[in-house]
Formats: structure tokens, C-alpha cells, sequence
């Protein structure tokens, strides 16, 4: 009787490990004979009353790409590994999934291959997650190779951790840690370094223009936006970054249309009044009032746009066309 109760507990014990698991038991004697728990009938959609445990059916649930060479059931003992590893399944109904299965080869008081034992385990929803991971992965990839500018990871604290493009750019190794402090120009540190202690401290996104000094000790404005990526308690887990080099944009002032906006700050930073800059210019004050209504690009001759951008730029000011934000002004 105990022994009944006993055998009872186990099957229960497995029933219940099967199901919540999504796993399933075989067994594969020496002759080839195998047997199939219910839960592994289930793994391959197979009903228990009206399909035997074989080797044959098992091979024919398996996806053809993933088959081994066609072995006999007997060949099992010999090379147990034709049933081990991952592989897809095709249930009847056509629906695919992924199986996990490890084997193990039992051996009687001689020693010899009594019996092969293989546990599988329905691994669908890992592959799936890893597929998307992988996707994921392959994006971002994708991502480092197209943004024009040095991305960079922070930690909660502010440390920066990891540079996923930083191999293209032989001095990014100084950004590590705080060491990118000590890069920032006299002149705009302190105010970076407030700004970003303060997104640190409040989650809040982080967006400043600052020079930093390059390998040769010159320096070069950069436009450096920071988000923060949050835990499920909207805590920071870590901070993600670009950082884009300026030059190019200001190399990308000579073809890039002048706005209104653009003039009116530049104005505003030089405290120039209208009939200041029209007798800078040669332009006259109605022309430039009317440039300046417009908060985009205005129509005007490209001798017009040219006289502007010289009398500016003489003047010490510097016309920025970022490729993200938009255009800006900035004394040089």
C-alpha cells in the first residue's frame, strides 16, 4: 500500500511539473522501445490514445531544418545526442514551437547502456524574447553606425560607463568615468556641471552646448542632450546620451539657409539695432524687418543671405544647422 501511495505522490508530483513547467518525460530502452509521459505528448500536440511513442514520430514532429540524419531507434544508446540540444517542433495543427531537451544515458550493475532518459522543456517564449533581443540589439547597432555624434551611457550617479560608438573616436576614452569633466572649457563648466547635477538629481532631461577639449588641446563645441532611462519604480537606472561634434554643423552653415529667428538673436547677441546692421550691410532697414518677421528661412536673394552671414561673421558670430534641433546662433 505504501508503495501504491507512494507511486501515486510521484505521478502527481510529475503532473503537476509538467504542467506548470511545460515539460515533458521520455524513455528509450535499448531495443528502441520508447515511452512517452503525457506531458510530452502534449509538448508535441500529439494525443496519447491515438499515436504510440516512436522515435519515427518523434523525428517527424521535428521541423525539417532542424532534423539529424536518419538514424534507427536503436542508434539512440550509441548516440544519444539525435534527441539533445534545441530544436523546432510542428505540432498537427501546424503551430511551431521551440524544445528544449536534455538526455542522459542510464547503465545497468554491468555498466553497460540500460536505457536513455530525456526531459523537454517548451522554450518558445525564450526564443521569442531572444529574437527580440536580438532585434534590438541589431537596431541599436544600426543606431551608433547612423547618428552623427559620440553616444555614451551614464550611470545613476553620473559616471559615463560605456561609449557603444566611442571605437571610432580614439579620444572618447577620456569621457569615462568623470574624467569628461575635465574636458569641459573653464568658461562653461561650472554651468554644465549644475545643469547636469541637477538633471541627475531630478530625472529631468539633460541639454547643453559646451566646448570640450580635444588630443591636441584645442577645443570644439559640442551639443550634449541626456534622458534618463527609469526603473519600474521611476528610479534611474542609467542615462543615455549624444553627444554631437558642432563643427560639422558649422561647416554646414555654408549651404544652409539663414532664418529669421537666426538674424534676430544675432542681433540681439551683437546689440545691434536695425539701422545698425542695415548700415553694416548695405541692406535696407524695411528688407531686414521683414527677414526678421519670419521664424524659419525667409525668401531672399542668395547675395542677400551672403552679405548677412559675412557682416555676422566678421562681427564674431557663428550660425549653427545641427542635423537634431534646430538652427541656432552662438558668438564664436
Amino acid at each position: 500500500m505504501l508503495q501504491l501511495e507512494a507511486h501515486l505522490e510521484l505521478s502527481d508530483v510529475l503532473r503537476l511539473i509538467e504542467e506548470k513547467l511545460g515539460a515533458g518525460v521520455w524513455r528509450c530502452d535499448a531495443a528502441g522501445q520508447m515511452q512517452w509521459s503525457r506531458g510530452f505528448f502534449g509538448l508535441l500536440g500529439l494525443d496519447p490514445h491515438a499515436v504510440s511513442p516512436s522515435y519515427a514520430e518523434v523525428q517527424r514532429r521535428i521541423h525539417p531544418d532542424d532534423r539529424g540524419p536518419n538514424r534507427s531507434p536503436s542508434e539512440l544508446m550509441t548516440d544519444w545526442r539525435l534527441l539533445d540540444g534545441e530544436f523546432r517542433i510542428v505540432r498537427p495543427t501546424g503551430a511551431l514551437r521551440w524544445i528544449h531537451c536534455h538526455t542522459e544515458v542510464l547503465l545497468d550493475r554491468a555498466g553497460e547502456p540500460e536505457c536513455i532518459l530525456g526531459v523537454a522543456l517548451d522554450i518558445t517564449a525564450q526564443r521569442r524574447l531572444l529574437q527580440t533581443l536580438r532585434s534590438d540589439a541589431e537596431r541599436y547597432s544600426a543606431l551608433t553606425q547612423v547618428v552623427g555624434g559620440l553616444l555614451w551611457i551614464g550611470s545613476s550617479d553620473g559616471r559615463i560607463t560605456a561609449l557603444p560608438n566611442g571605437e571610432k573616436t580614439p579620444e572618447a576614452n577620456q569621457f569615462f568615468g568623470k574624467g569628461w569633466a575635465d574636458l569641459l572649457h573653464e568658461d562653461e563648466r561650472e554651468a554644465a556641471l549644475r545643469n547636469w547635477t541637477a538633471s541627475v538629481e531630478t530625472g529631468r532631461q539633460y541639454s547643453v552646448e559646451h566646448r570640450l577639449r580635444q588630443a591636441d588641446n584645442t577645443y570644439r563645441w559640442y551639443r550634449c542632450t541626456a534622458v534618463p532611462v527609469t526603473n519600474a519604480d521611476g528610479s534611474i537606472q542609467e542615462w543615455m546620451g549624444l553627444s554631437i561634434d558642432e563643427k560639422l554643423s558649422v561647416q554646414r552653415a555654408a549651404t544652409s539657409q539663414l532664418t529669421g529667428a537666426q538674424l534676430r538673436a544675432a542681433r540681439g547677441i551683437l546689440n545691434w539695432s536695425v539701422k545698425q546692421l542695415a548700415a553694416r550691410t548695405g541692406i535696407s532697414s524695411a528688407i531686414i524687418r521683414r527677414l526678421e518677421e519670419y521664424d524659419d528661412a525667409p525668401p531672399m536673394p542668395d547675395e542677400t543671405m551672403e552679405i548677412l552671414r559675412r557682416v555676422f561673421s566678421d562681427a564674431g558670430i557663428e550660425f549653427l544647422f545641427p542635423s537634431v534641433g534646430k538652427p541656432a546662433v552662438r558668438p564664436r
